[in-house]
């Protein structure tokens, strides 16, 4: 890229902007040389500075044959200033009293190449125009694409959460295209080779068009199948003419496809002002005023580019990438708030649903609670019949023989007593409550005598909780049988000389403590009826121990928690 000689007679004059058109233009390649003659500039106080609004695409400037600035790489992918100002600072060393001579070297693509009008003049001067615009469509472009991705993000992670609800699919896929715009104006390095960049920016203006048109009918509960299946078409074919034709169909064809989305842009403003007038809601008009918004900036950018090929190099500010954001914005606001009402009726909702539920829960329960008691206790009353009836025709009978016929009275004592334990199971209810006293005070005279009998000092001591408690029969039918076990292996199997027998109450347990000072000891293997009573205190959610004494005997102690009450 050598600078050409100034007396080439290749060089011809031509008037700024200019635009290049034809084929015998780009026959020599899309690359060329601009040659200005300065006059005037004075070496004094003030700093001199050259401005172009715009190149297309790139440029490199060369003052009194020396190099201004090099706006980026000329090599694929190659940097892009056709939405970029550029302002260049002339060094004071290089300025001549009599003539001074610019040289601008432009390369673009077929059909895309031109270069507008370019200012000469103070730096003081041109600054503020040049960092005005870098503001409004550089860093705005940075910061709306950094918006577009948040918007998208919330759009598709509403929907992801809410799939019955496409208005957040669309928002999201609306605001991801946009994104693609609004990178293009915020970088001048893009990140693929420029025939593919500039088709993908194409296509995302059509595709973000075809999204916003879906995402108005969601938004005012509407679909139209039809419609939306032309636009989403019209995106494929624009997308198709972008990749596949050639630079001349993505110069023209390409900027042409753009027209069904300015169409859709009116369509969607004249739709939702009609359905403001059916239900003039806040959201309604918020979407009415933002879409009137979008069309301006719209066409503010597309009119200069309609009225002639030099009118997009004139065209003093590009403020279209404002457009589509603003109107996301404001809508993600409405679709938040939205949210937020739907979210807060459906807990409502849902809190009522729950109570009638609980409700119905509670009276379903009751029904099935009553008709099981019913059930359970004709069963109970049924096999309490049976047992009764068998039990007593045939172990009662045989029980009361042997009491008429035992030949001494030890046995005759040993029937009455098994006797007076099967009439006790066959009258048992395990549901009614009777006194815990009272139901052991058979046992507790039985047990006085056969110590006595045996020369043994019985003592039976109930605890003032003990004294009044009443407990369900079952329970207290469990209590007495192990109770009996304990007394006889004391009695019987301890050889004891002494016994002592504690009922109390302790915490919200019932303890019993069988303490003899025979000669037993916890070192033995259980056998069926130390068997039978771990059964038993199991049944009772309780526990059974044997505990040797520190002067010998044993301790048999019995914890079981009381039942609650009926």
């Amino acid at each position: 890229m050598a600078l050409p000689d100034d007396a080439d007679p290749r060089w011809r004059p031509v008037v700024l902007p200019d635009v290049w058109r034809g084929d015998e233009r780009f026959a020599g390649g899309s690359a060329g040389w601009y040659r200005f003659r300065l006059a005037g500039l004075q070496s004094g106080g003030e700093a001199w500075a050259i401005y172009l609004q715009r190149a297309s695409l790139n440029v490199t400037v060369y003052f009194n044959r020396s190099m201004l600035g090099d706006e980026g790489s000329f090599d694929e992918p190659m940097a892009l200033y056709a939405n970029r100002a550029l302002l260049l600072t002339v060094p004071a060393p290089l300025l001549r009293p009599d003539a001074n001579v610019l040289h601008v070297y432009l390369r673009g693509y077929p059909n895309f190449t031109g270069l507008p009008p370019l200012e000469v003049g103070s730096l003081d001067e041109l600054k503020p125009e040049y960092e005005r615009r870098r503001l409004l469509q550089n860093h705005a472009g940075l910061g709306l694409m950094m918006l577009s991705l948040v918007a998208c993000g919330f759009g598709l992670s509403f929907w992801r959460r809410h799939p019955d609800q496409p208005v957040y699919l669309w928002f999201g896929l609306t605001a991801a295209f946009w994104c693609v715009f609004c990178a293009y104006t915020a970088f001048s390095q893009p990140p693929l080779p420029g025939r593919w960049w500039l088709a993908t920016v194409h296509s995302a203006i059509d595709w973000s068009f075809a999204s916003q048109l879906i995402f108005v009918h969601r938004f005012l509960d509407m679909r139209r199948p039809r419609l939306e299946q032309l636009a989403l078409g019209l995106a494929v074919v624009a997308t198709l003419v972008n990749f596949l034709g050639g630079w001349w169909e993505l110069r023209y064809l390409g900027s042409l496809m753009h027209l069904p989305g300015l169409i859709s842009v009116a369509y969607c403003l004249v739709f939702a002002i009609g359905r403001g007038r059916l239900s003039p809601r806040t959201d309604v008009v918020l979407l009415c005023a933002g879409l009137a918004l979008e069309l301006g900036l719209v066409l503010g950018d597309a009119l200069p580019t309609v009225a002639g090929a030099e009118g997009r190099y004139l065209n003093p500010l590009l403020l279209a990438h404002f457009a589509v954001p603003l109107l996301l914005y404001a809508m993600a606001w409405r679709l938040i708030d939205r949210s937020l009402a739907m979210r807060r009726e459906l807990e409502q909702l849902n809190r009522r649903l729950e109570g009638r539920v609980a409700q119905v829960r509670a009276e379903v329960e009751q029904v099935y609670l009553h008709r099981y008691t019913l059930e359970r206790e004709q069963a109970r009353l049924e096999e309490r019949e049976r047992l009764h009836r068998d039990l007593h025709d045939d172990l009662g009978a045989k029980l009361l023989t042997l009491v008429h016929s035992a030949g001494n009275e030890q046995n005759v004592t040993l029937a009455r007593s098994a006797l007076a334990d099967l009439r006790e199971v066959v009258s048992l209810n395990p549901e009614d409550a009777i006194s815990l006293r009272g139901a052991l005070s058979e046992m507790e005279t039985d047990a006085r005598h056969r110590a006595e009998a045996m020369h043994c000092r019985l003592e039976w001591r109930y605890s003032e909780e003990a004294e009044d408690l009443e407990l369900p029969s079952g329970f207290a039918f469990h209590v007495a049988r192990i109770l009996r076990e304990a007394l006889g292996n004391a009695l019987h199997h301890g050889q004891a000389s002494r016994v002592e027998v504690d009922v109390s109450v302790v915490g919200e347990a019932l303890s019993v403590q069988v303490r003899d000072d025979g000669c037993g000891n916890a070192d033995y293997r259980p056998g069926g009826g130390m068997n039978r009573m771990r059964t038993r205190a199991g049944q009772l959610r309780g526990d059974v121990r044997w505990l040797p004494l520190a002067g010998g005997g044993t301790c048999v102690e019995l914890s079981a928690p009381l039942p609650a009450p009926a």
